[in-house]
């Protein structure tokens, strides 16, 4: 049964979000919501920190780690890419399950601030999260990667792994997905069957974020909708989605596609609740319970040696 957390969660999305669903999208007002997180969404947990970084590349991050410095080089990274439909938030509002991240692999877990449509349109956030990947790898050379993201992130998160293994660099450890947008074509079957039971999204408002984002480019392009790209060789990966969501179908037809492939798919799927559900950790018990999936999932692919 969903908890009254996820139930008021619900009617908060409804009557703050989806109703503006259908409307043009306001990025003063979106952004302005997001810009300034609140205090209590910024506060970092004892025994953590999270510290800025901008690289001579100009790549941006927010890094979330323990506060004590660490005795030796961590063993895994973690490379965490925001939602927000390729065109608002960032890090900072994310940082609950940034730092969530980095507890549950033990591991630094760097927010990537990756440049935003339609200022920034595609292919300029796959640009900055491959740039960031490859960074990453010259920065902890013995460290093994792990990528994850919520919706737009979330696909971001598998077109990078993608393009690891394209172009032969040191493949992803593994990938977490919280209802990663797979798809910008938008042909879910959900997309309008899950049009009134999803309390936040709109199949209009999904379809003009994708549009804002391509700027024209083709929505099957697999650097923009992995859904359509050869998923051979990815690894392991831990997907969660919302039976009751619009973008439901972004995750079970691309964990039944990887499937196929030959990749270990995990997929969680949960009734009525909100779309990236797992990422509000300090409003629903069923989030701090996924994370716990997430955290035993770290445990078992730190179990398994690396081919890398």
């Amino acid at each position: 049964m969903v908890s009254l957390q996820a139930r008021l969660l619900n009617g908060a999305f409804r009557l703050f979000m989806k109703r503006h669903g259908d409307k043009p999208i306001d990025l003063a007002r979106l952004r302005s919501n997001t810009r300034r997180p609140p205090r209590r969404a910024l506060r970092v947990p004892n025994g953590y920190r999270v510290d800025e970084l901008r690289t001579p590349g100009d790549l941006r991050f927010d890094i979330a780690d323990r506060a004590e410095p660490r005795e030796r080089p961590p063993s895994t990274v973690v490379l965490y890419m925001h939602g927000g439909g390729y065109f608002t938030c960032s890090p900072k509002t994310h940082r609950p399950i940034i730092v969530a991240m980095a507890k549950a692999f033990d591991a630094p877990a760097y927010g990537l601030d990756y440049r935003l449509a339609p200022e920034h349109p595609f292919p300029a956030a796959v640009e900055d999260a491959t740039s960031a990947y490859r960074w990453l790898l010259e920065k902890h050379a013995n460290a093994r990667i792990v990528l994850a993201g919520d919706s737009a992130g979330g696909g971001l998160a598998l077109v990078t792994a993608l393009a690891a293994r394209d172009v032969g660099i040191a493949p992803a450890r593994a990938i977490v997905g919280f209802s990663p947008w797979t798809d910008l074509a938008v042909t879910g079957a959900s997309i309008e069957a899950n049009a009134r039971s999803c309390a936040m999204l709109t199949p209009k408002g999904i379809r003009a974020g994708a549009r804002l984002y391509l700027a024209g480019a083709d929505p099957r392009d697999p650097r923009a909708s992995p859904l359509y790209a050869n998923l051979s060789g990815l690894p392991p990966m831990l997907l969660f989605a919302s039976r009751h969501e619009t973008l439901l179908d972004d995750t079970v037809r691309f964990a039944e596609r990887a499937t196929a492939a030959g990749v270990n798919v995990d997929v969680v799927l949960r009734d009525r609740l909100p779309h990236v559900w797992p990422i509000f950790l300090r409003l629903l018990p069923e989030a701090r319970e996924a994370l716990k999936t997430v955290t035993d999932f770290a445990d078992r692919v730190a179990a398994v040696p690396s081919t890398a």
